[in-house]
């Protein structure tokens, strides 16, 4: 029974770790696509062995024509690579990092609204 519950338990932690990396994948996705980086499936042997050659998930920058492409590679979830140049790098940097401030004041908006008024929340000495 405990060996039953114990497994169960590793199951539910192990599905939701995998959840949870497949919607920061997306989101990531939605950035780059936003920032004008263009979908590649990996539907050649050729795009196949590039999207098998670089780390998942990760945004690479490499050497292109003279100039740097960078690239994001999502094998398990659309099999496919995220291409772009420097100019939707920038426009992908800008737009993270104002998803990230919109987080942030989220967090404390929510931090702020859950104190009901106690003189020690949010950092006011008491």
């Amino acid at each position: 029974m405990r060996y039953a519950t114990f497994v169960a338990l590793i199951l539910v932690g192990v599905t939701g770790c995998a959840t949870m990396q497949a919607a920061a994948t997306r989101s990531d996705e939605h950035v780059l696509a936003a920032a004008g980086f263009h979908m590649q499936l990996a539907d050649t042997p050729e795009r196949v062995a590039e999207l098998q050659s670089l780390p998942p998930r990760t945004l690479m920058s490499r050497p292109h024509n003279g100039g740097v492409s960078y690239v994001f590679s999502d094998p398990a979830g659309c099999h496919c690579l995220y291409v772009g140049g420097d100019r939707e790098y920038q426009e992908y940097q800008r737009l993270r990092l104002d998803k990230e401030r919109a987080l942030e004041k989220q967090r404390v908006d929510d931090d702020s609204a859950n104190c009901w008024g106690w003189p020690w929340c949010n950092g006011y000495g008491g």
